[in-house]
């Protein structure tokens, strides 16, 4: 979210929670924003309203408005109504406004703890130094600490130190698409034929553009044995995909040269 508020920059329209009229259209939107940002801004509610009343306050919006269209409008209403109940200090301290309609990153925003990821860093680094597996502590760690593992992995891996990293981990039968996603990316990058089936089958059931698109790019980044294996599921998956990710895919795949 940093990265992507640094690049467009913090006064750019675009970094609103809520985005003016100029812009507009189904991949509207920067994604560093739409989830990011708007995770932090509800985790920055939690936080200084307290857990118990930000859960009283979200199980009362899901029961009021279950089924309907939602508009940041009616969220900041609802949130003055019935979380806020006219206490202007507290209005004052979450910044309602300023985090919905305005850019860049409101000051009250809630810090992460520095050491959170501190038992998944010293993994990290200590299977790139000798190829430990942390196979006993995996079972263990959330979604986030295994994203995070798997982002901090090197980038060049041999075919056998692929298959270790899979069976120690069962990467491949993992349930959890963001797990396997980095996954299949790290072992089509490195040309992993064992993973292609896999790979091969989660496009063709997996139709969000953030796993598709950064997939097929690394196929096509792979010389002529990713770009005929790309052109090849693709042939298959096509038809499957929103019309928003076939046009980036057609582009991606379809007119490479």
């Amino acid at each position: 979210m940093e990265s992507e508020l640094k690049d467009a920059g913090m006064t750019n329209p675009e970094t609103a929670l809520h985005l003016p009229d100029t812009v507009a259209g189904p991949d509207a939107g920067l994604g560093g924003v739409v989830y990011d940002k708007g995770a932090l801004f509800f985790r920055t509610i939690e936080q200084t309203v307290g857990r118990d009343r930000f859960d009283a306050w979200l199980r009362q919006w899901f029961d009021n408005h279950a089924f309907q269209p939602a508009t940041s409008a009616m969220i900041l209403a609802d949130l003055n109504q019935n979380l806020v109940k006219g206490d202007t200090a507290l209005r004052d301290q979450l910044m309602l406004d300023e985090w919905i309609y305005q850019p860049g990153l409101p000051a009250n925003a809630a810090k992460p703890d520095p050491a959170a990821f501190a038992e998944v860093d010293a993994a990290a680094s200590a299977y790139g130094a000798s190829g430990t597996l942390p196979d006993a502590v995996w079972g263990k760690w959330t979604t986030a600490e295994r994203m995070r593992f798997m982002a901090k992995l090197p980038p060049e891996r041999t075919i056998a130190q692929l298959a270790a990293l899979d069976r120690a981990l069962g990467l491949s039968e993992t349930g959890n698409n963001e797990v396997l996603f980095l996954w299949l990316k790290l072992a089509l990058a490195n040309r992993y034929a064992p993973a292609v089936p896999l790979a091969e089958q989660f496009l063709a059931h997996v139709g969000r553009r953030k796993f598709v698109a950064p997939l097929f790019e690394t196929l096509m980044g792979e010389s002529e044995w990713g770009r005929a294996l790309a052109k090849r599921i693709y042939a298959k998956t096509r038809p499957g995909y929103h019309a928003v990710t076939r046009s980036a895919l057609d582009k991606l795949v379809l007119a490479a040269k």
